[in-house]
């Protein structure tokens, strides 16, 4: 399948030795906060492939819907950008606001910024139907849409973590001459996680993926992960018996979607402090506080190795700046 190119690089996998000798078992990170325009993050793995589809078919503007605090609008605006095509953001408030600068600071800045095209709807308003409208119109005015599914998290978008397990199964052949035990990722649409989850099954690998999310609290998740994984596998290696080895905890959501939690606080201080690295309060600290959570009660031991995927969003810490 076609790839645009928004990654310069792989992404560079991390040893952490003061959280490591902190928490007890080896922990590294995978830097998927760096790397490419509009201030990196993983949407810009899924969007190489779901981008070049929509190039493929002669679309020259992209649509997607989110929240003015959306890491994955503000990727998509800057690929555009540095594509020099087309995108509009259909938006409404889907969190609610934490202070008087909040749909003004953060991501909604950079999109400023960016000069984005923004539509924005009511929060009662469906995103997909407000979408369509926005393509009709669109079409209207002699242009070719293509709508960027819900955080890029189909087929397409979900490859892009299968290659991200690739680059982990070579990179710990370096560094550890074996796999890790566990890779942690915050788990919000899903495609980050299947795109894993698949990655290491068809490398046949032993590797246990764990998905904390932080969106959906009941079985929602676990049917897209699954769902997802499965269309993956089907395309890469059909009719094999593979072992899909992950866990969903949607333990750690908090209240509800960005909205930030006491353990996910701490964590946001505890690798600021250890390791000069910056989570954000909506995705990586709720993954982080899961991690830190499952090793204090001993579901991850000492000797385990793990990899943490930093899948970006920093931007949204000065969003939450009195939080």
């Amino acid at each position: 399948m076609n790839k645009v190119k928004l990654l310069n690089r792989e992404s560079s996998l991390e040893f952490l030795p003061n959280l490591s000798a902190k928490l007890g078992p080896k922990i590294y990170i995978k830097r998927d906060d760096q790397g490419g325009r509009g201030g990196g993050g993983n949407k810009l793995r899924k969007y190489e492939r779901i981008i070049a589809d929509a190039l493929d078919k002669k679309a020259d503007t992209l649509i997607i819907a989110g929240h003015y605090q959306s890491n994955a609008a503000r990727e998509l605006v800057g690929a555009a950008c540095q594509l020099r095509i087309k995108s509009i953001v259909v938006c409404k408030s889907m969190i609610p606001e934490q202070n008087p600068t909040f749909n003004e600071n953060g991501n909604a800045l950079l999109m400023k910024l960016m000069n984005a095209n923004i539509v924005a709807i009511d929060k009662e308003d469906d995103f997909q139907i407000e979408m369509e409208r926005v393509a009709k119109d669109v079409v209207k005015n002699g242009h070719q849409p293509y709508l960027i599914p819900f955080g890029g998290s189909n087929l397409l978008g979900s490859l892009g973590y299968l290659d991200c397990a690739n680059e982990i199964i070579e990179q710990f052949k370096n560094e550890e001459g074996k796999s890790p035990n566990y890779v942690i990722t915050p788990t919000g649409s899903g495609g980050t996680m299947a795109g894993l989850v698949a990655g290491f099954a068809i490398a046949e690998k032993s590797t246990k993926v764990i998905g904390f999310s932080v969106l959906h609290k009941d079985q929602t998740i676990e049917n897209i992960v699954t769902r997802l994984t499965d269309e993956i596998v089907n395309k890469i290696k059909p009719n094999s018996n593979l072992k899909i080895n992950f866990e969903l905890d949607t333990n750690f959501v908090g209240d509800e979607y960005g909205i930030p939690t006491e353990g996910g606080k701490k964590a946001i201080g505890m690798l600021a402090e250890l390791e000069g690295i910056f989570l954000c309060p909506v995705y990586t600290s709720k993954a982080m506080a899961g991690l830190i959570d499952y090793i204090e009660k001993n579901k991850i031991q000492k000797e385990d190795t793990v990899v943490f995927i930093h899948t970006g969003g920093m931007p949204l810490v000065h969003a939450y700046y009195n939080q």
